[in-house]
């Protein structure tokens, strides 16, 4: 019994367990368990400050969604292991506490008002952009963040963001500095170049069978098939399930009964403001409601006078709050107001707010017509994981000993389908997936013929898999690659002799001889770049790099050198001079914005060497 509940641990019946628990969390709250967590679970010390083992396992979460997200599902499964993001996010999370604690000792603070506005704000958090504070809730559980640990996050960020401006703008460029890379970035250079054309050598050069014997030999991995496979599979998914469930009206209306008498009212409020800050907040609020009770416009005033950047080119306007998202000053007087009606000045940590009760809703139940298609999908979902639970405890039993997954696809109502041939490099759609491909190319679906065990895709979508076909990978024969390996082995030999060519002139040159004299004995002819600035467009984008990476000349003889360029020619090219950039020459509004971008540049070393001195002078254990 204990070994099967231990065998279950992983996997879809976790997340089952793991949804209980997101219930029991939603009626009654995180916030303590997450206090006693905490105080279980520290494991690192930063400078006296813990970090617990709750914040790496969020930091870790939140580190491959940010992953997903970026590069989707193509991501080898081994990147994602929390072994493989646990150092990185203690790193983070090290470096994140000791900035915050440097923020705070040096007096710095977080906006309440603007924090609360960034949150009612957020879209993430809007549904038919208005703050919804059951959406908000959801994704901080989601998130691993009750409000006050999600609101404690975002108040180090602001704090944390104010120090790195504080630190980063205070680096600025010496006129010295200035001048040498305005030298440098305007420099221009005089120098000759000889292109030799790679069909020069493709007359000389012979390609015999032994050549390509010889290259077909040394890489025979690059003509070789990887090896493919084929798998049926049969996918179960409580969205597909739910497509094909009927529900009646008198269902739905029954259904819309229950509801009807387990409704619970809970009012949400549209709340504006007006916030003054300073040491004449109040003084000043009272004016403006001396505006206000003389019938001056809210929003136009909000606009003008309030001190909220986030709200005030809305009117002031801040969303809905469902009594908790502000703070409880202001909660507590918007929830005295009668919609329309605005409040005396009420002080808060973040100034001096004149409140406007803009909306409520909430307050009473929706009519079975406004109810009807939620109820409806509601019904449908409530069988299809009824019926998923069901169908998945058949689906192990069927796939595991079948010997066609179109019988299992048969006897549960589902669909068999086949991916065709595709390799370990994954192809499209499910055959992307990598812990698809990884089941199709395991042992036990390769070697050894069996279905597969249920690979969750997603919490409420798994699939099953076992191979149709098997082609082995494959070494081609020589004779149905000969063109390719000839023109590849050409034009090797070609880059050989072009190279030994331009190796020669090169080695004359820096022998004294003119790089002129060396072009006429090839029969070609010598161009001639003066003056050649980094944004030349005339000269061959190649050579003009190659150049600009050359010592400058220590006398009259030329730096010689040679380089491949992109149409598969060689230059060789002659340095004969190096001149200087004159900052007098550069506009004052160019100057400026160059010193600027310097300025930014030494400021962000400037905060990476400020985060390494906190490292390592700060006493962390772990």
């Amino acid at each position: 019994m204990l070994q099967e509940l231990r065998d279950k641990s992983t996997g879809l019946f976790a997340k089952i367990i793991m949804g209980f628990i997101a219930v029991i969390f939603a009626l009654w709250g995180t916030d303590e368990f997450f206090k006693r967590g905490a105080s279980a679970g520290k494991t690192i010390s930063v400078n006296g400050e813990k970090i617990t083992e709750t914040d790496i396992a969020r930091g870790i979460q939140n580190r491959k969604q940010q992953i997903m997200s970026r590069y989707g599902e193509s991501v080898p499964a081994e990147y994602l292991t929390d072994e493989k993001l646990r150092q990185p996010v203690i790193d983070s999370l090290v470096q994140r506490s000791l900035l915050a604690q440097v923020a705070k000792k040096g007096g710095l603070a977080a906006n309440t008002a603007a924090l609360n506005n960034e949150i009612v704000s957020s879209p993430a958090f809007q549904q038919n952009g208005v703050f919804n504070q059951d959406r908000y809730l959801q994704l901080l559980r989601y998130q691993g963040f009750t409000p006050a640990t999600y609101h404690k996050a975002l108040s180090e960020d602001a704090m944390i963001n104010q120090l790195q401006y504080s630190i980063a703008n205070t680096s600025f460029v010496t006129p010295t500095e200035l001048k040498n890379i305005i030298g440098l970035s305007f420099q221009s250079r005089d120098f000759d170049y000889v292109v030799i054309p790679a069909d020069t050598a493709e007359k000389a050069v012979v390609v015999e069978d032994k050549d390509i014997k010889a290259h077909y030999d040394a890489n025979a991995a690059t003509y070789t098939t990887p090896e493919q496979v084929a798998v049926d599979y049969v996918e179960l998914s409580i969205a597909e399930l739910a497509k094909n469930i009927n529900v009646t009206d008198e269902q739905a209306q029954k259904q819309f009964e229950q509801n009807s008498k387990s409704f619970v009212a809970k009012t949400e409020r549209q709340a504006a403001h007006i916030l003054f800050e300073g040491a004449d907040a109040q003084k000043r609020a009272e004016e403006i409601k001396a505006k206000l009770a003389a019938g001056e416009d809210f929003a136009k005033l909000a606009t003008e006078f309030s001190s909220d950047s986030g709200s005030k080119n809305q009117g002031g306007d801040l969303g809905f709050s469902g009594g908790d998202a502000f703070p409880a000053e202001f909660e507590a007087a918007l929830a005295k107001l009668k919609v329309g009606e605005v409040s005396a000045p009420v002080k808060t940590e973040a100034g001096v707010h004149i409140i406007k009760l803009l909306a409520e809703r909430g307050s009473k139940p929706p009519t079975f017509e406004e109810a009807k298609a939620g109820i409806i999908d509601q019904l449908k979902r409530s069988e299809a994981e009824s019926q998923f639970g069901v169908k998945l405890e058949k689906l192990k039993d069927l796939a595991y000993n079948a010997d066609h997954l179109s019988e299992v696809a048969k006897e549960l109502g589902l669909t068999a389908q086949n991916t065709g041939l595709f390799g370990k490099t994954g192809g499209k759609d499910l055959t992307a997936n990598n812990a698809f491909v990884t089941a199709a190319f395991s042992a036990e679906v390769l070697e050894q013929g069996n279905a597969s065990e249920i690979i969750e895709l997603e919490p409420s979508r798994v699939v099953v898999l076992k191979k149709t076909e098997r082609k082995p990978a494959q070494l081609q024969p020589l004779e149905s690659v000969k063109d390719q390996i000839t023109a590849l082995v050409r034009a090797e030999k070609v880059q050989v002799l072009l190279a030994e060519k331009a190796k020669a002139v090169v080695s004359a040159v820096s022998a004294g001889s003119p790089l002129a004299d060396q072009a006429k004995a090839l029969g070609l002819e010598v161009k001639a770049a003066r003056g050649i600035t980094r944004t030349d467009t005339a000269t061959d984008r190649d050579v003009m790099q190659y150049v600009f990476g050359l010592a400058a000349p220590a006398g009259e003889k030329p730096v010689p050198g040679s380089v491949r360029t992109s149409k598969g020619d060689f230059a060789v090219v002659a340095l004969n001079g190096v001149h200087l950039g004159s900052d007098e020459k550069v506009p004052a509004e160019q100057r400026a914005s160059i010193s600027n971008q310097l300025a930014n540049i030494n400021g962000e070393y400037d905060f990476k060497s400020f985060q390494s001195h906190l490292q390592e002078t700060a006493k962390i254990k772990q």
